[in-house]
């Protein structure tokens, strides 16, 4: 994947080659966030990526949530075993 972006403030260039397990992981990430911010609720990502404590309350509490779809988000990452990705 490669994405480009200029105009006259930025010019930067982000090339990846992700795996299908790494893109899953990229997407479930996102999904998670942006979920999580529809109920108004901030998820730091380096924090998700480096405090196991914080990551596991993070995907219990989308696991409890009444939103269904946040519920299913975070059970389809225990599932799929997404969640280690972030610890």
């Amino acid at each position: 994947m490669s994405t480009r972006c200029s105009d006259a403030r930025i010019n930067y260039t982000v090339e990846a080659d992700l795996g299908d397990q790494e893109r899953a992981q990229l997407i479930a990430e996102v999904d998670l966030k942006w979920l999580f911010a529809g109920q108004g609720r901030w998820i730091d990502g380096a924090q998700l990526h480096t405090d196991p404590q914080y990551a596991s309350q993070v995907l219990q509490t989308a696991v409890h949530s009444r939103v269904g779809s946040l519920h299913d988000c975070a059970v389809a990452m225990q599932e799929h075993k997404l969640f280690p990705y972030f610890c």
